[in-house]
């Protein structure tokens, strides 16, 4: 039982000591020992500094997530991670074709990334069709779910018009071109040839397309993506991003971005990004200049802003994976380790969101 486990907790008998104060030192060691990581800012520390005694931190501390991540690994051998209720619960929302069902890349919605995934043979297609080893990184599920999307929705093909938002080194849009489908990427870049040339490095990859049907169909354009509302054509057949809706400071200039990426589209077109998503939690979260993670409420949220215009979320499926590798955790980054990260309070991994314009 712990100490607040009974009403006489924290009660003092006659002539025993009073509780030791709470000390920078306490907070530094607790951080070091018990949290096992550093505080997230200093107003964290100055929380853990502002309680009344040492029993207090104590509690404090074997309370936090890190915490309980340490006894996770002694159980299981790793930092693991249990599906919460909320993943599981049916959408209230009747704005989202809800689904609960282990996600793959042969029909393809907006849905989590998880390990099955990885082994599904549309995955190690799409990693060779693009050049690449199929390896278990989120940042090759990402390609591999928009492409296949892309695929699956026929949007891979001659005359389909593309538009790449701010999305640096890829090789999604060699792909769509080595199949006669048209790209502009834009971004916030200068306009200048330096620029341009620039991106055009970034985008280019030979062993996918040859240089001249490339330079023929991916087309390059400065544009700054949070103006995306404003882009003077509605003839795109679909748009994409790839992290970048997570680097704007807050949920709700994220949720508006989202919704905005459909002005450019003509009507039946597919918005497709790939965003972080929160696995332990419908409540707490992150809104970090370079680090937006959404909820599973924010994308009901999303859901509901777009239907009064007839817009629609592709089947929205909560399945977070039943595979072990599936509740293993590691720390960042995502390129390089697997595909659920902790970042302090927060798991959190890729999230695939597939937005239809209404017509």
């Amino acid at each position: 039982m712990s100490e607040q486990g009974s009403g006489r907790a924290g009660a003092r008998k006659p002539g025993a000591k009073p509780p030791e104060p709470v000390t920078h030192e306490a907070v530094e060691w607790g951080f070091r020992l018990l949290a096992g990581r550093a505080p997230v800012n200093q107003g964290e520390f100055e929380n853990f500094l502002a309680l009344p005694n040492i029993n207090a931190l104590r509690r404090a501390f074997t309370n936090t997530e890190s915490f309980h991540a340490f006894f996770d690994a002694i159980l299981t051998g790793h930092e693991s991670y249990t599906v919460p209720m909320f993943l599981l619960r049916p959408s209230a929302s009747d704005a989202l074709d809800w689904r609960f069902q282990p996600p793959d890349l042969e029909h393809p919605g907006s849905q989590i990334c998880t390990a099955a995934q990885f082994d599904d043979p549309a995955f190690a297609e799409i990693m060779g069709a693009m050049g690449l080893q199929p390896t278990r990184t989120r940042a090759k599920w990402e390609h591999a779910w928009i492409v296949s999307v892309l695929a699956t929705e026929g949007m891979i093909a001659p005359g389909r018009r593309g538009l790449a938002v701010d999305v640096g080194r890829e090789r999604i849009a060699a792909l769509v071109a080595s199949r006669g489908g048209e790209v502009l990427a834009v971004g916030a870049e200068e306009d200048t040839p330096r620029a341009i040339e620039a991106r055009r490095s970034q985008l280019f990859h030979p062993e996918i397309v040859h240089i001249e049907d490339f330079d023929r169909l991916v087309r390059f354009a400065p544009f700054d993506p949070g103006a995306i509302g404003s882009f003077p054509e509605a003839t795109m057949d679909f748009c994409y991003t790839i992290g970048m809706p997570g680097r704007l400071r807050s949920i709700e200039a994220t949720l508006a971005f989202l919704e905005a990426s459909l002005a450019p589209l003509r009507p039946g077109g597919l918005a497709l990004h790939c965003i972080d998503f929160n696995l332990s939690s419908d409540k707490t979260t992150w809104e970090l200049p370079n680090l937006v993670i959404l909820r599973r409420c924010d994308i009901e949220a999303l859901a509901e802003r777009l239907a009064p215009a007839g817009h629609r979320i592709l089947p929205f499926n909560t399945h977070p994976g039943s595979d072990l590798m599936d509740e293993q955790v590691t720390a960042p980054p995502a390129t390089t380790r697997g595909h659920r990260q902790r970042h302090g309070l927060v798991v959190a991994t890729s999230f695939g969101l597939a937005i239809r314009k209404a017509g």
